[in-house]
């Protein structure tokens, strides 16, 4: 009978895995200087996330709009009504 499942994975070799005592993490101010290669990443290997970019545009005081101002008709400039139903506009 051939198995589907690798003995890595047997109930043996998981129990004789745990078998060690495991020490907690001591206090950070009890841990050695790392002394191995910093490793830093690499931008031109970054892959880019799905979606929309993000803008690169820096906003300034122009781009808060002013609150309870009226808005107009983007066709005869006038308050009161937007361009979908504007009286002066030719059907």
């Amino acid at each position: 009978v051939t198995t589907f499942v690798a003995p890595v994975y047997s109930l043996h070799n998981i129990l004789k895995a745990y078998e060690v005592q495991f020490n907690p993490v001591r206090n950070q101010d009890y841990w050695s200087t790392y002394t191995g290669p910093n490793f830093l990443p690499d931008p031109i290997m970054r892959r880019h996330q799905p979606g929309r970019p993000n803008t690169q545009r820096i906003r300034n005081e122009m781009d808060d709009s002013i609150p309870n101002k009226p808005k107009k008709c983007s066709y005869c400039r006038t308050e009161g009504h937007n361009k979908s139903n504007c009286p002066h506009k030719q059907a």
